[in-house]
C-alpha cells in the first residue's frame, strides 16, 4: 500500500497536469481565432495601395480634372519608443514632435482657407491648437505600430518636415485632385472629399454621379514585419493589384464654358444679383456645352466654402419660370388645335377666374391680340386664354410631355424635379396661372430642354455630359431621343413666333444687328410667406439661334437682380454671350 504522501503528490501532479491541459485547450481551441489574429497583427501588416482616380476631360481631350502627387505623413510609434529619446521619456519626445510639426501643418491648413490672406490671429491660433490636440492624440495611440498624422500634404510641406530630421516619421505618396483651370465649371465637375472610412469619394456634379467609375479599385499588400514594424525582405507577401479609375470625356467646350462664366460674373456685378446660372446645349444631341453658376468655389478648397456655393443652381435650384413658360402654353395650344395663329383673344382687360383676377404685368391690354401679339407683349391674360382653350387635362398632359415635374435624367448628381401638382389637385386657377409660369416650379435645365425641343423640330433630346468612359474598354454615349413632343409643323411656327417675340419685345433695341435669336423672357416674382414680393424676382431668358437653323439653346437666369425685369438683365446678357458664340462657331450674322 502506497504512502499517503505519495498519493497526495500524485494527485497534486495530476491536478497541475489537468490544469495545464485545460489552459492549453483554452488557448489553442477555444481562443484559437483570437490568438491567430493577434499573432498575425504582430508579424504581418496590411497596407492599402492607392489607385489613381480617373481624369475628367473636355470634348477635345483637354484636362479639366487630373491628379497630382501629395503625401501622407505617418509615425512609426515602435521606432519612436525604441529610440534613445523615446526610452528616456516618450511623453517629452511626443511633445517635441508635436511642437515641431504643428506650425508647419497649420501653415498648409491656413493656405487652404477661402481667403488665407484675411485669416485673423484668432483663426490661426484655433487651427494651430486643433492640430496640436490631434497630433498628441495620434502619438498617444496604444497597441499600434503605425499611425497617420496628416493627409494630402504638398511637396513643399513634405520638404520642410524632412528638414526637421525627426526620427520615426515617414511619408507615403497619395494622389489628390488637380484643377488646371482653377474654378472653371466647379459646380459642374463637383469635388472629392472623404467618406466615413477616410477614403476618397466624389461629391456633387460629375465627381459624384460617376464616383464608382472614377475611383478605381484600391489594392492591398500584406507582408511580414519585424518587431519594429520594418518589412522583412524575404518574408511572406500577398495582396490584390490596384486598378486605376476610368477617364471621362465630357461634352464641355472650355471656350464656351469660359465665355459664359466671364459674362455671368460681369452680369452678377452689374445687376447686383444674389446668384445666377447659365447653360448652353446642343439642340440636336442634348450635349451640354457649358454650365455656369455664380457665386462659384475653388474645388481644391471646397471645404472652405459654404454649402450654397457648392450647389449647381442650374439643376438644383427650383423657381417659378414666369413668362418663359408662355412658350410651352403657346406650343400646347397650337399643337392641340385649340387655336391657330389667326385666333384672336377677346379679352380687353383683366379677367376673373374662380374668384381671382388675372392682370397683365404692366396693366396694359391689347385688344384683338393673336398668339404672336400675346408672346410679344408677354400678355398674362392672353396666356390664360390659350390655356383655357386647351383645357385642363390636355394642358397638364402637354406640360408633362415637355418634361416638367420629373428629372431630365442628366448625368449629374444633385438634379431636382421641380414642382408639378398631381392633376387631381389642380384647381381652375392653377392651370390658368401656370400658363404664365406661376404656381409651377422648374429648374433651368428643364426649361432649356423644353425650349431645345421646340428648336429641334419638336423632338426632345435627353441632356448629357459624358460622351465616353475610357477604361479597359471604351464606352460611348449615344444621344437619347426622349420623344416627339410637338409636331414638326408646330415647332416651325413656334420658332417664328419666338423670333418675333425677341425682335418686337421689350429689349428689341438691345439686340446686336443680325443675331436672329428666338426666345422668351421671364420675370417671376418670388413667393414669400404666402404672397409675392413685388421687388424681388427671378429674371430669366431662354432662347436659341440662329432661328433658321438652330445650333444651340441657352438659358440665363438671375436671382433678385436690379433692375428686376428680365428684358433689362438676363436678355441683354444672353445677347452678349450669343454674339461671342456666333463668332466662335463661325455662324454668319445677317
Amino acid at each position: 500500500m502506497k504512502n499517503p504522501r505519495a498519493w497526495f503528490l500524485q494527485g497534486l501532479f495530476l491536478f497541475f497536469a489537468l490544469a495545464i491541459l485545460g489552459r492549453l485547450f483554452f488557448w489553442q481551441v477555444i481562443n484559437y481565432d483570437e490568438f491567430v489574429t493577434a499573432a498575425a497583427n504582430q508579424h504581418l501588416t496590411t497596407v492599402s495601395i492607392g489607385a489613381d482616380r480617373g481624369k475628367i476631360l473636355s470634348f477635345d481631350l483637354e484636362v479639366l480634372v487630373a491628379n497630382q502627387p501629395s503625401f501622407l505623413l505617418f509615425a512609426n510609434l515602435q521606432q519612436l519608443k525604441d529610440s534613445e529619446k523615446g526610452k528616456k521619456d516618450f511623453g517629452k519626445l511626443a511633445k517635441d514632435i508635436v511642437d515641431d510639426l504643428a506650425p508647419l501643418l497649420a501653415e498648409e491648413k491656413i493656405s487652404d482657407l477661402k481667403k488665407p490672406e484675411k485669416a485673423t490671429t484668432k483663426e490661426k491660433k484655433k487651427i494651430l491648437d486643433s492640430l496640436k490636440r490631434s497630433l498628441t492624440e495620434s502619438l498617444e495611440t496604444e497597441n499600434v505600430v503605425w499611425v497617420a498624422l496628416a493627409h494630402k500634404l504638398t511637396e513643399k510641406t513634405k520638404e520642410k518636415i524632412e528638414k526637421l530630421g525627426l526620427v520615426g516619421l515617414g511619408f507615403e505618396e497619395q494622389a489628390s485632385r488637380f484643377y488646371p483651370n482653377g474654378s472653371l465649371a466647379a459646380q459642374l465637375l463637383g469635388f472629392v472629399g472623404e467618406d466615413e472610412d477616410g477614403n476618397d469619394r466624389g461629391y456633387s456634379g460629375l465627381e459624384g454621379f460617376y464616383d464608382d467609375q472614377l475611383r478605381g479599385r484600391v489594392g492591398k499588400l500584406t507582408e511580414e514585419v519585424d518587431a519594429q514594424g520594418h518589412p522583412i525582405l524575404a518574408g511572406l507577401k500577398s495582396g490584390a493589384v490596384p486598378a486605376d479609375g476610368f477617364d471621362l470625356v465630357t461634352t464641355i467646350d472650355r471656350t464656351v464654358q469660359y465665355t459664359v462664366e466671364r459674362y455671368l460674373r460681369a452680369g452678377m456685378k452689374k445687376y447686383s444679383a444674389k446668384s445666377g446660372s447659365a447653360i448652353v446645349m446642343d439642340i440636336k444631341t442634348g450635349a451640354i456645352l457649358a454650365v455656369a453658376n455664380v457665386p462659384s468655389f475653388d474645388p481644391s478648397k471646397w471645404f472652405s466654402f459654404e454649402n450654397k456655393d457648392l450647389r449647381n443652381g442650374a439643376i438644383s435650384d427650383v423657381y417659378e419660370p414666369g413668362s418663359t413658360f408662355k412658350m410651352i402654353t403657346a406650343a400646347a395650344a397650337l399643337d392641340s388645335g385649340a387655336i391657330t395663329t389667326e385666333t384672336v383673344c377677346p379679352c380687353t382687360g383683366p379677367i376673373k377666374i374662380a374668384g381671382y383676377e388675372i392682370r397683365t404685368w404692366n396693366n396694359q391690354y391689347h385688344s384683338g391680340s393673336t398668339v404672336s401679339d400675346i408672346l410679344e407683349h408677354s400678355d398674362n391674360v392672353g396666356a390664360s386664354f390659350m390655356a383655357e382653350k386647351v383645357g385642363k387635362a390636355k394642358f397638364i398632359d402637354y406640360v408633362k410631355k415637355f418634361g416638367f415635374g420629373k428629372k431630365t435624367g442628366v448625368d449629374l448628381q444633385g438634379e431636382e424635379t421641380g414642382l408639378l401638382k398631381d392633376p387631381a389637385d389642380w384647381y381652375p386657377i392653377d392651370y390658368v396661372t401656370s400658363a404664365f409660369g406661376q404656381g409651377i416650379s422648374v429648374t433651368s435645365l428643364q426649361m432649356l430642354t423644353a425650349a431645345s425641343a421646340i428648336a429641334n423640330g419638336g423632338k426632345m433630346m435627353q441632356p448629357y455630359l459624358v460622351q465616353k468612359i475610357i477604361g479597359e474598354k471604351t464606352i460611348e454615349h449615344k444621344p437619347v431621343e426622349v420623344g416627339q413632343i410637338i409636331k414638326p409643323k408646330t415647332a416651325s411656327v413656334m420658332k417664328e413666333l419666338l423670333f418675333s417675340a425677341v425682335e418686337n419685345g421689350e429689349a428689341k433695341r438691345l439686340i446686336p444687328h443680325g443675331l436672329r435669336v428666338a426666345g422668351k423672357t421671364g420675370t417671376a416674382q418670388i413667393p414669400i410667406a404666402g404672397h409675392y414680393d413685388p421687388n424681388k424676382t427671378v429674371a430669366s431668358f431662354v432662347g436659341f439661334g440662329p432661328v433658321e437653323k438652330p445650333k444651340f439653346a441657352m438659358i440665363v437666369r438671375f436671382n433678385e437682380p436690379i433692375p428686376i425685369y428680365a428684358a433689362e438683365t438676363s436678355e441683354p446678357l444672353f445677347f452678349d454671350i450669343a454674339r461671342e458664340l456666333y463668332s466662335y462657331w463661325g455662324i454668319a450674322i445677317h
